[in-house]
């Protein structure tokens, strides 16, 4: 068995790492061409050899122009998504969203950071070329969800350990039971000065929820009930950031379950230099349109599904 795996070895080395043809391998393993072939298919098979296919991300520079024209933001990126699943675009978005963070932080400066599969996938596509001595802090509290992918405070800690920076946790649930409860914990002095800490931060990056049955569900798990969610919906709630729930318009509705989220607050976005938002997917549209109609947002970055349909309803 153990001369097999050295064969499959040697064979793959030969082909993948020295670039010999089949049939040189054969000349010099002693064998033919066809057991040559057969031994590089076991060795992707026994996962000896792995094969990742990495297809370049473009943007579409036209829509970027539309986008920013047409809503007066700082920013935009917009990715060519080409067909793709949402979980390759999720990529993507965070390959386009690592990029321009890397570009723009810097040194003393404070980053507020969200929670959410966009933010993960921009940290785990980070790749720094230098250390950057700033600050991270939770700008909302924990969704409980068990996930430490799209937690807020591994996110925090996984963003400042990536660009050796320190980091600032904010130890609260995202949502409380009370309003009650809500007010005393944010009087609490470590949340208070937390939650200071990011309203007066340099820059967010934040992505935006949108209220569809899929999405909204999965993050509000455990918070509110599907017949709350149609509630929100019926009171013309059609996305949230910073875990608080907008209209189509922007503004931000007076809802009671607003009222229990412990974080900055969507309306603190406004006095913040430098908004970065990633939002992905055609569905989302709707929720990225009201949010940038309301003014939150500096830096957009987005795929060209999205963006299309955002430029649809404007």
């Amino acid at each position: 068995m153990k001369r097999q795996e050295d064969l499959i070895i040697e064979a793959a080395r030969l082909y993948y790492e020295h670039n010999l043809t089949q049939t040189q391998i054969g000349r010099k393993l002693n064998t033919s061409r066809s057991t040559v072939s057969r031994l590089l298919q076991q060795a992707r098979d026994t996962g000896i050899v792995q094969i990742k296919i990495e297809y370049p991300w473009r943007r579409n520079t036209e829509l970027e122009h539309t986008l920013m024209s047409r809503y007066r933001v700082r920013e935009v990126r917009v990715l060519e998504s080409l067909g793709r699943s949402s979980e390759s675009i999720f990529d993507g978005l965070g390959k386009l969203a690592a990029e321009y963070l890397d570009s723009f932080v810097r040194n003393d400066m404070v980053l507020g950071v969200s929670y959410g599969r966009s933010i993960a996938a921009t940290i785990r596509n980070l790749q720094p070329a230098r250390p950057v001595r700033m600050e991270t802090v939770q700008i909302l509290g924990a969704l409980g969800s068990g996930n430490p992918l799209i937690e807020g405070p591994d996110l925090v800690r996984e963003m400042a350990s990536k660009y050796g920076a320190s980091y600032r946790y904010l130890h609260t649930p995202m949502i409380v039971e009370s309003e009650q409860t809500c007010e005393l914990l944010m009087n609490e002095p470590y949340v208070k000065d937390t939650l200071e800490v990011g309203r007066n931060a340099d820059a967010v990056i934040l992505g935006i929820g949108a209220h569809y049955a899929k999405e909204s569900g999965m993050i509000w798990t455990g918070y509110v009930a599907k017949k709350d969610l149609s509630f929100l919906q019926s009171r013309g709630a059609i996305g949230h950031m910073c875990a608080q729930h907008f209209d189509a318009n922007g503004n931000v509705l007076d809802l009671e379950l607003n009222r229990r989220v412990i974080s900055i607050g969507i309306e603190a976005l406004h006095n913040i230099e430098t908004v970065i938002a990633i939002a992905g997917t055609k569905e989302k549209a709707l929720a990225i349109h009201g949010a940038l109609k309301g003014r939150y947002i500096d830096v957009l970055i987005v795929d060209d599904g999205a963006a299309r349909e955002v430029l649809k309803l404007a």
